[in-house]
């Protein structure tokens, strides 16, 4: 024990000791294992530290990956191979989804779909293509794919350095394989049933149905109980829409979200309300004459402050005035 000059016994001295000695161990623990390092990542959107990621089991042969501060993926095991979808962030977090199937199979991994453009659902496309996967995406994704490559992994450097990510490593890979509209692949005995119903968060936006487990992988439109980043939609109509027209198809009653958990019917409506409540707002302060800034400053949607991300609705607020003052998205697709 250390003493101050007067000789009493100085507990700052140690407990500054104990703090750097815990620091000190925290380090080598990171070092020696990557799933404490896993458990230690940190929200930096919430400023909290995150869930550490779950792999779920949804359906007998329908798995779930649910990354609290990055992306989620999906997997379906057959006795043919495996079908996912999207790659997660980078190609080492592809590869440690790959290690995650192989705990669970040893089947080839033979398709892989990349739900949108955004970087944190295809940036792990190199670790799939190195095990001769084929990869699946809508047209109008790979569109967004070349026109925001640079965006893509720009925007994700803090998250990368956080996660001591080489960002090197995020190379473009683009998908093998393109659809219009549906595409149907049958992998052992099972079915599954690609769509796209039109733009929601982004143009392209692709859903994944497993009709014998009525999962529905809704990926970009829907992140439950999360704010989604506004500023890539063509039309906030347009989403909402899409989102009633997911939540009255008779397709499901497990909603696999591209953000946030397992969801049901309801939280796919919940999303929808909060566009519709967020667009009216927006609207009715462009009517009244308020100027960007203004709204930023006065506009807080406090019915919504428990939804993760809701630190970002200045960044939202922006891409809607831009896109209801130029007709366009703030970073649009060709």
């Amino acid at each position: 024990m250390a003493f101050t000059k007067r000789g009493f016994p100085d507990f700052r001295a140690a407990v500054m000791a104990r703090a750097l000695a815990c620091l000190a161990a925290c380090v080598a623990l990171q070092i020696a294992s990557p799933a404490a390092a896993q458990v230690e990542r940190f929200d930096n959107f919430r400023m909290r530290k995150a869930v550490p990621t779950q792999l779920k089991q949804v359906a007998p042969d329908l798995y779930f990956l649910y990354d609290d501060i990055s992306s989620n993926s999906a997997f379906l095991v057959t006795d043919e191979g495996v079908l996912v979808i999207d790659t997660r962030q980078h190609p080492a977090h592809g590869r440690d989804l790959i290690e995650r199937i192989r705990a669970v199979t040893d089947k080839p991994i033979k398709w892989a779909i990349n739900t949108h453009a955004h970087g944190d659902h295809f940036l792990g496309n190199p670790a799939f293509k190195a095990i001769g996967t084929t990869i699946i995406a809508h047209r109008d994704t790979v569109a967004g794919m070349l026109k925001n490559e640079d965006l893509e992994v720009r925007r994700r450097m803090a998250f990368f350095k956080s996660m001591k990510l080489d960002p090197a490593e995020a190379k473009m890979v683009l998908p093998d394989l393109t659809f219009d509209s549906k595409l149907t692949i049958k992998l052992g005995n099972r079915v599954v049933e690609i769509m796209y119903l039109g733009p929601g968060q982004n143009p392209g936006d692709t859903l994944v149905y497993f009709p014998h487990a009525r999962a529905l992988y809704v990926g970009g439109p829907f992140a439950n109980h999360n704010w989604s980043n506004m500023s890539f939609t063509p039309s906030i109509d347009g989403w909402i829409a899409l989102l009633k027209k997911i939540a009255d198809m008779d397709n499901g009653d497990i909603y696999l979200p591209g953000h946030g958990d397992v969801g049901k019917r309801d939280d796919v409506l919940l999303e929808a309300r909060l566009l519709t409540d967020v667009q009216s707002e927006v609207k009715a302060a462009l009517a009244a004459g308020m100027s960007k800034d203004e709204m930023v400053a006065k506009l807080r949607f406090p019915q919504y402050a428990n939804l993760r991300n809701y630190d970002r609705i200045n960044v939202f607020i922006e891409a809607l005035y831009h896109l209801y003052t130029t007709g366009k998205p703030l970073f649009p697709y060709p």
